[in-house]
């Protein structure tokens, strides 16, 4: 006969439970902090509450003033399921749908400039401010008036040339709660840097560990152990406080390390940096996850693209002086500054990918985290207060 005593547990995937697992277990204590539990990071119904109660509630990074610097520039990008389309008509810069109002046909791709936007299914048309400007054929519709059609418009604000969109009516502007940062945005000119090249790479792992790993460095010792370590060892990186949407996680340049091992080779270093500036690198996670590297002599901003709980499209702006751009062999050097990245990158890739599967074990739990790592810890604080 069968040992009827003998169970069997049942795995639900629970994404409200999940939540009260974390609201419950996150300590207010930095000396206590411990990760989310794993299963934050594999739940199909976690994510999905996290699209609803994070993603669609809070502030997302889209892109650059830069990047729509004259009328009639666009770029495009899809972001929580949503094809967004920031335009700059004669009246400045918008964000809208690029969904189509006809049969949702995605109605451009990429950037460039255009004067109007022809959806690629049926020709309807649109101009930099989202009015239908034409659709053929529709004559015999009835009681159809294309001048009352408009794709709809999306909620935007733009901090220190940085364009941000959010998917909520009810949110605080994201301009007052960045007020006490908006002297470092200032110091290192974010507003009037340029786009020196753009990177996209697939994350085959959830967000948030996309998220933790930029924002810590005690990592370098094992992972960038060849390429980060010696210029900036983990040992020396340190976290404050973090604010109402934000955290930092300063990266210092080694005793004697010289200050060429910061400095890119062929830009020139932001006006009015310091010494102390030049020997460091600074790291900032504007919640939920807009990454920004702050260097002497460039800025890196990225948004996550979250697709599912399993993958991630990371989007990476890089952005220098005019004066640098100027440089001359600038092609050359941005080029070569996008192949070191890539380097850091693939080490990141491929540790991160080791942890999403560890993370699926039955037998893995929360762990403990050090304080190099409290920005992970920061992240999770934001998390219970969303989820609250």
């Amino acid at each position: 006969m069968f040992d009827l005593s003998q169970r069997i547990d049942c795995v639900f995937d629970d994404g409200q439970a999940i939540a009260r697992q974390i609201t419950a277990a996150q300590s207010t204590d930095a000396g206590l902090a411990g990760t989310l539990p794993p299963q934050a990071y594999n739940s199909d119904a976690f994510f999905q509450l996290e699209n609803q109660k994070i993603f669609r509630e809070d502030w997302l990074f889209i892109g650059h003033v830069s990047q729509v610097a004259n009328v009639g520039d666009y770029f495009s990008l899809d972001i929580i399921d949503e094809p967004v389309l920031c335009t700059r008509s004669d009246d400045g810069i918008r964000v809208m749908s690029r969904v189509c109002l006809h049969r949702w046909v995605p109605i451009i791709e990429g950037s460039g400039n255009a004067k109007a936007f022809v959806c690629p299914f049926h020709n309807w048309s649109y101009n930099t401010k989202g009015q239908l400007m034409g659709a053929p054929l529709m004559n015999q519709a009835a009681d159809f008036d294309r001048k009352s059609c408009e794709l709809p418009q999306i909620r935007s604000e733009i901090v220190a040339g940085m364009i941000f969109i959010t998917f909520s009516s009810d949110i605080d502007s994201l301009l007052a709660r960045l007020k006490p940062v908006l002297s470092l945005f200032e110091k290192y000119h974010f507003a009037e840097l340029q786009t020196a090249y753009e990177l996209d790479y697939d994350c085959p792992f959830n967000w948030k560990m996309a998220v933790e790993t930029f924002m810590e460095c005690y990592h370098h010792s094992a992972v960038h152990r060849t390429t980060l370590e010696d210029s900036f060892p983990g040992r020396l990186s340190y976290i404050g406080e973090d604010g109402p949407g934000w955290t930092f996680c300063h990266q210092p340049l080694r005793k004697n390390g010289e200050i060429s091992e910061v400095l890119t080779a062929g830009l020139l270093p932001f006006d009015g940096m310091s010494e102390e500036d030049l020997r460091r690198i600074d790291l900032m996670l504007i919640y939920p996850f807009c990454l920004i590297g702050i260097n002497p002599d460039r800025i890196s901003i990225s948004t996550l693209l979250p697709v599912n709980k399993d993958l991630t499209i990371w989007h990476r702006l890089v952005l220098v002086s005019k004066a640098s751009m100027a440089q001359e062999g600038f092609a050359a050097t941005a080029e070569t500054m996008k192949t070191g990245s890539k380097a850091i990158i693939a080490e990141d890739l491929q540790i991160n990918s080791l942890q999403r599967r560890g993370s699926r074990s039955q037998l893995a739990r929360p762990g403990r985290l050090g304080h190099l790592e409290r920005t992970v810890w920061h992240l999770a604080n934001y998390m219970k207060r969303k989820l609250l």
